[in-house]
């Protein structure tokens, strides 16, 4: 495995990158605009407390320049993946697997699954993540690896990839739960260049535990317009968040998945959250919000397996109204 290229080299793509190409993989990054521009004249440069380095990447707008990968790490944000289906084809050869780092509920969810009396088809569970099942049929689900990220980053200028934590974490795993030959050998070609990655034979136990964190702070930090730590103290904030970790915790218990709900510790760190989470980062840019796949997805799951989730009902009605305002 020795070509890996980056589709979507925002903030958390930006920081795969540098870190793979900084360990000396021959790394090709798809990105637009300035950021594109930025990155082919000074090269990619990624900066935190404890870093701050650049790395020459080969970069183009076109995954036609780039030609077929031994892997495709996708960082597009999950409201664009539909649209860049055609756009990924020349990346692809007929093995190469593509890595999936996005937040909240993957399209790829229940690959791999038993198929339920009662529910549609797998590939159209989720036919808000994937209209017209494109991803699951003309990218090919066979290709699909989860990669649960854990990484507070911002593209701080063009060409600028920050890190705002101390420490990240990127877990990789196979839909159908086995540590199969493709993933070890991606994990033994990454983790040295990533100390943060890990595998996992239970990659859905790790989207619901990421979930939990996204359901409840990413809602309330963006009609707030604060990060977490301002009102991790306020208790009628502290009730609500209560409320909404609940809510999640029955909508994965109804999939079979058991998430500790961990009250008290899940908001100690909330406490120590100065970073706004990406839906947050999105309203104040004037970008889409990561609504569907962190909040919306989990709501019709809800729906389908019968579980009330009235928090979360009055706060997504209340997030789609400020994005109308925002972006009318």
């Amino acid at each position: 495995m020795t070509r890996i290229c980056v589709f979507g080299a925002g903030a958390v793509g930006g920081h795969l990158a540098a870190w793979l190409a900084r360990a000396g993989l021959d790394v090709s990054v798809v990105a637009r605009g300035p950021h594109l521009e930025a990155i082919r004249a000074n090269g990619l440069r990624y900066v935190s407390d404890a870093e701050d380095f650049t790395v020459r990447v080969n970069a183009s707008s076109d995954a036609r320049d780039l030609g077929p990968q031994d892997l495709v790490i996708s960082a597009v944000k999950a409201h664009g993946l539909p649209h860049v289906v055609d756009a990924m084809q020349p990346l692809l050869g007929p093995e190469t697997p593509v890595m999936f780092a996005i937040n909240g509920v993957p399209w790829w969810y229940f690959h791999g699954q038993p198929a339920e009396p009662g529910q549609p088809p797998a590939s159209e569970r989720l036919a808000r993540l994937d209209p017209g099942a494109r991803l699951w049929d003309t990218l090919g689900v066979q290709r699909a690896i989860g990669c649960v990220v854990t990484s507070p980053n911002e593209v701080s200028s063009p060409g600028v990839i920050r890190n705002n934590a101390t420490s990240n974490t990127f877990v990789i795993g196979e839909p159908d739960n086995t540590l199969s030959p493709r993933l070890q050998q991606i994990a033994s070609v990454m983790k040295p260049a990533l100390p943060g990655l890990s595998t996992s034979t239970a990659i859905r136990d790790v989207v619901w535990s990421k979930l939990m964190l996204n359901i409840t702070t990413s809602p309330l930090a963006t009609l707030t317009m604060r990060p977490p730590i301002t009102f991790s103290h306020d208790e009628p904030m502290l009730a609500v968040y209560r409320q909404l970790l609940a809510e999640g915790v029955r909508v994965a218990a109804s999939l079979g998945i058991t998430v500790a709900a961990d009250e008290e510790a899940r908001i100690a760190r909330m406490r120590t959250v100065r970073h706004p989470p990406s839906m947050l980062q999105d309203l104040v840019a004037g970008r889409p919000l990561e609504i569907d796949a962190q909040l919306l997805a989990v709501q019709d799951l809800a729906r389908q397996g019968g579980v009330d989730t009235p928090v979360l009902d009055t706060l997504l009605a209340l997030l789609v109204q400020r994005m109308q305002a925002e972006r009318p």
